[in-house]
Formats: structure tokens, sequence, C-alpha cells
């Protein structure tokens, strides 16, 4: 037996996902990228750091069909409870809970709104986000910003040894990666047990309620599941993933800030779109990570728009919108040209079809 016919034999047996080889070759073509343009491996830790924000989005935009915007809120309420713990002594891994709690919370405000005063879910989510304004500072001592320089986070035990072992296998030179290092690594391990859990949770009983609550609530309903509940469930976990991600950022930012949340909701659809167009996912738990790896991709796209053109860090918001905006916008286009595309076929076909019977008749 010859060794082609060998290795077809287990390619066929072995059947290789399409999905995790659109996974695979859109890692090769970022990595490429980034190399190429010289783009700091930084931005793949706030990828991963924010990833978990793209995750929330698609929960309540694409599982539950929830015009929630409470990520807003629940992004900067995370990251303060995550800083003022830290500054008061809780160990940093434990305070990634209490984050989890505060953003649940905020989600659950959201949801008691909407179900019991009956009030639109986008008005009862811009509520809560204005408040959350104010709770935020509370939380933070009426400060704006908490700087935690010295304070030990989830990043501080692995930053001395990262740091040496580059200087002894790398030279001095690569140095300044270490932090950057220990960002990905965390992050990654962080967020592949969130999402884990998720996908496990999306499997049970109670998930799979959730999931058919957003498609069809009537249908829920005559099996005498409560809809109401399945929406209290799905915001608190949304959010509760957003607050989680906001503890993510202030360990690595170094500093909790009232503002840093501004406009979180935009990037974590665009997250999900970029996820949905490149990786096309079919499963609940390709859609998943779809979303987080649409966001890295969001700021690794960022972060090449500063390095080719040499931007200053002011012209940040413009950046960020305008690689939403492209995001968004090529979705659309796509789609369009898609269907201009078919007309042209179809047109095509019956002018064929016209001269066919043209000929005929001769």
């Amino acid at each position: 037996m010859t060794t082609n016919n060998v290795s077809k034999r287990i390619l066929r047996r072995v059947p290789i996902s399409g999905f995790l080889v659109r996974v695979l070759v859109t890692t090769l073509i970022v990595g490429g990228f980034m190399k190429y343009f010289g783009v700091s491996i930084g931005a793949l830790g706030q990828g991963l750091a924010y990833s978990l924000v793209g995750v929330s989005v698609f929960i309540t935009f694409r599982i539950l069909q929830f015009p929630d915007l409470t990520v807003d809120g629940a992004f900067p309420i995370g990251g303060a409870v995550c800083a003022a713990l830290i500054l008061k002594g809780t160990d940093a891994e434990l305070t990634l809970l209490y984050a989890f709690g505060a953003g649940a919370v905020t989600g659950l405000i959201t949801a008691l709104i909407t179900v019991f005063f009956r009030v639109e879910g986008l008005l009862s989510s811009i509520i809560v986000i204005t408040g959350a304004y104010t709770v935020t500072l509370r939380v933070m001592g009426a400060r704006s910003n908490i700087p935690l320089l010295g304070e030990r986070t989830i990043l501080t035990p692995y930053q001395k040894e990262m740091r040496s072992w580059l200087i002894e296998n790398y030279g001095r030179e690569m140095r300044r990666h270490s932090n950057n290092l220990v960002e990905i690594i965390v992050f990654t391990m962080v967020v592949i047990i969130v999402l884990l859990v998720l996908n496990a949770f999306m499997h049970t009983e109670l998930g799979l309620m959730l999931r058919a609550s957003g498609k069809n609530s009537q249908v829920v309903r005559s099996f005498g599941v409560n809809h109401h509940l399945m929406t209290i469930l799905a915001l608190m976990l949304s959010n509760g993933l957003s607050g989680l991600a906001g503890s993510l950022a202030v360990q690595q930012f170094g500093f909790a800030d009232v503002s840093l949340g501004f406009g979180i909701i935009v990037r974590g659809l665009a997250a999900v779109l970029l996820g949905e167009v490149l990786l096309r996912p079919h499963s609940i738990g390709q859609h998943i990570l779809s979303a987080a790896i649409g966001m890295i991709i969001f700021d690794v796209s960022r972060a090449w728009v500063f390095a080719a053109l040499e931007l200053p860090t002011t012209d940040i918001r413009l950046v960020s919108a305008l690689v939403v905006l492209t995001a968004l916008a090529v979705p659309n286009l796509i789609d369009r040209w898609r269907e201009w595309h078919k007309r042209r076929v179809v047109n095509r076909r019956k002018e064929q079809g016209q001269l066919d019977v043209a000929a005929k008749a001769r």
C-alpha cells in the first residue's frame, strides 16, 4: 500500500474541522501581519483581556437577542471592585470572582427593570449605565482613578521569573517583552478556563433552555419555562463576563479609571462580527471562541493602524471608531456584493435562455 493511500485513509477516519482550519489560518495570518508591520505583542495581551467582552456581547445580542448596553457599566464596575479589593489586601486571583459578581449584579438590575417595570431593554440598560458611573466612583472612593503601582496582581508572581528567563536565554534586548509575554500566558489561561466552563454550561439543560429562550420565547413558555428567568440569567452571565474582563484590564494597565468602559459595547459588537465573518462558526462553542478571537483581531488591527500611520496616542478614540466602522461595514458590503453577484448570474442565465429560445425559433 502506497503512502498516499495510507494518508487518504487516515484523513477519512480523522476528519479535519473547517472551523479549526480557519482558526489556524487566521492565527498564522495575524502572527505574520504583526511581525511584518512591527505590531507590538502587547496588542495580544490587551485583546485577551478584552476578549470576554466579545463573548458577553454575543450572549445578549446573538443568543438572547436583547439590545443590552449594560456592558459599558459592568466593565468599569468590575475593574473598580478589583482595584479597590487589591488595595485592601485581597488576593488578586480572588478579585476576579468579585468582579464577575459585581458585573452580574449590574446585569441583574437591568433585567429587573425590564421584567418588572416593563421598560424596553435598550432604555433599561441606558438607565443602568448612567447610574453605574456614580456607583463606580463610590467604589473607587470618589476618585476617578486608582493606581495599582507596587500592588500584587495576578501577573506579578511571574514577571520577575519571565524577565530572568528571557535575559538568560535571549539577551537583555528581550527584557522589554517580559511583561507582555506574562500577560499573554496568564490571560490565555484565564480565558480558556472561562470559555470551557461557559461552553459546558451552554450544553446543560439550563443552558439549552437559555439558548432556546432567545430563539423562540413562546415555544419555551409552552414547555413551562419562565422566559423572564432566562432573561435575568443571561444578562447576569453576560455582564458578569464583562466585569471579569474589566478586572483583567485593570490588572494589565496597573490602574482603574471611571471611564475605562466608555464605548466598550461597540468594540464587543465589532468583535462578534469579525469572528463570524472570518471564522464562520456553526456550533455554540465555535461562536463563543469566535467572539473572543474577534476581539483579539480588533486590538491587533487598531495597534497596526497606530504603527503604520505613526499616530499619537491622543487619536485612540478616532482610530477605534474607524476600526469598528470597518468591522461593521465590511460584512454588509460582502453581503451586498454576494447579492449583486447572484442577481448577475440569474440575469445572465435568463438572457442565455432567451437567446436559446430565439435560436430554436429560427
